[in-house]
Formats: C-alpha cells, sequence, structure tokens
C-alpha cells in the first residue's frame, strides 16, 4: 500500500465539500433520530435494545452509502477526467493504486463511526449495551463496507462511466437490504427468505441482533459467519479482477 495515494485520496474526499457537507449531513440525522427516541412518546416507549438496534442500522446503512458513493467513482471519474493516463504511469502498481481508493473510502466510514459514539452512549446509556454495539458497528462495519468499496471499485473500472457505476452499486445495495423492509414472515419463505439467506447485509444485521440482544457468542453464529466471510472473499476477488482489467485502451 502506497501512503502517499492514500493520503491524496484522503484530501480528495475528506477535504472537498462533498466530504464535508456528507460528513454535516450524517451529523444532522444522528442527532435527529437521537432526539426523536428522547422526545416523541411513541418512539420513547421502545425497549432500549430495539433503540440501539435501530440506531445502528442507521449507521450502518448511512455509512455504507457514502462509501459506496465515493468507491464507485474512484476509477471511473479519473477517466472522464482525463487523468487516469497520469495515474497509471505512476511508479505504482495498480493494485496499490486500488488500495488507496479503498482505505480512503474506508478513512470516510471511519469519519462517519466516530460521529456516531457519543449518540450510541447516550441512546445506552444505563446499561452495558453501548461498548458492545460500538465494538460490533466497528467491526463488522468496517468488513461490510470492505466488501461493497471492494465491489463498486471493481465496477468503477470495468464499467469506466461514473453514472453507471453508482446506479450499478446502489441497486446492488438495495438488493441486499430488502430483506430489512421485509416482514419475519415473509423472510420464511420464497424470494425474502432467499434474499434473507444470500444478503451480505441481512447476515450482519442478524448477527448483531443474536449479539446484542440475544447474546449469543460468535461461535454459535457460524451459519451467519461463513456466509459472510466468503462474501468478502468474493469481493476482494472481484476487485483484484477489475484492477488486472485496468490498462490503456484505445485512447484511455
Amino acid at each position: 500500500m502506497n501512503i502517499s495515494v492514500v493520503k491524496k485520496e484522503i484530501k480528495e474526499n475528506f477535504f472537498a465539500m462533498k466530504g464535508s457537507l456528507w460528513l454535516f449531513v450524517v451529523t444532522l440525522l444522528f442527532s435527529g433520530m437521537a432526539y426523536s427516541f428522547v422526545t416523541v412518546k411513541e418512539l420513547s416507549l421502545l425497549a432500549q435494545t430495539e433503540i440501539m438496534m435501530t440506531m445502528g442500522k442507521l449507521i450502518l446503512g448511512l455509512g455504507l452509502l457514502i462509501t459506496i458513493i465515493l468507491a464507485s467513482v474512484s476509477f471511473s471519474s479519473e477517466k472522464e477526467q482525463s487523468t487516469i493516463e497520469s495515474l497509471l504511469l505512476t511508479p505504482v502498481s495498480r493494485m496499490e493504486l486500488a488500495w488507496g481508493k479503498l482505505f480512503s473510502t474506508l478513512f470516510m466510514w471511519i469519519l462517519v463511526f466516530v460521529l456516531s459514539i457519543p449518540y450510541i452512549y447516550t441512546l445506552g446509556y444505563g446499561t452495558n449495551m453501548a461498548f458492545a454495539m460500538l465494538t460490533f458497528i466497528f467491526t463488522a462495519g468496517t468488513l461490510i463496507i470492505f466488501l461493497f468499496s471492494c465491489i463498486s471499485i471493481g465496477l468503477s473500472i470495468i464499467l469506466g462511466s461514473s453514472k453507471n457505476a453508482m446506479i450499478t452499486s446502489i441497486i446492488i445495495f438495495l438488493i441486499s437490504a430488502i430483506p430489512s423492509f421485509l416482514s419475519t414472515t415473509m423472510k420464511k419463505a420464497g424470494f425474502g427468505m432467499t434474499i434473507e439467506k444470500l444478503s451480505p447485509l441481512s447476515n450482519v444485521i442478524n448477527i448483531m441482533k443474536e449479539i446484542i440482544i440475544n447474546k449469543q457468542g460468535l461461535l454459535e453464529l457460524s451459519s451467519l459467519l461463513i456466509p459472510f466471510l466468503i462474501w468478502i472473499a468474493a469481493g476482494y476477488m472481484f476487485l483484484r479482477y477489475a484492477v488486472n482489467k485496468l490498462e490503456f485502451k484505445g485512447g484511455e
């Protein structure tokens, strides 16, 4: 991994107006959600575990959305701005370039996570759930964002269009998130059950539920952990495949 590439990508993402604006919007959303849980009568009656689960889903969802957008334009924007030639001519391997862009998206996720810390501690006040939730969100969130970032960067390379890569990446994210909108009954049969079992995001949510609410240990969750780890390996292999396709072609 080339540190100079990572610094360049982080600077472009964080110091650009889009990065600062997104983090500001994230803070507003976290504040609005936390305020609703405390002040709205119907929401304040929810069990603290349910409140923490909802907040955890929001943190993961926002983190995924921001990083997917950044990753999906990582290489395609270079092509559209005619800077891909100079990028590929630098004395840095193509995989190091990909890692630099990957770590810059993970850095944005870490910023989202840091912003969420005071809200989780506030909502978990008086219980021992806050530390467990933060540990889970950071660990599992980093892994799921690594997976989707690999896919989005790979699509950015293969499709070569920021618009197409972004739309495709968001569609994949939405398909993966379908089980979150289904009732328990719908998840037990047909299409809902299939998506529930295959979706890496659904696996993360189910693991979070088992750990935070049902107090299960990791060894007891192998049926959920193994498919999730397979997804991560597959996502990384897809990124490597895409990077191998990154070359000068017909005037790139």
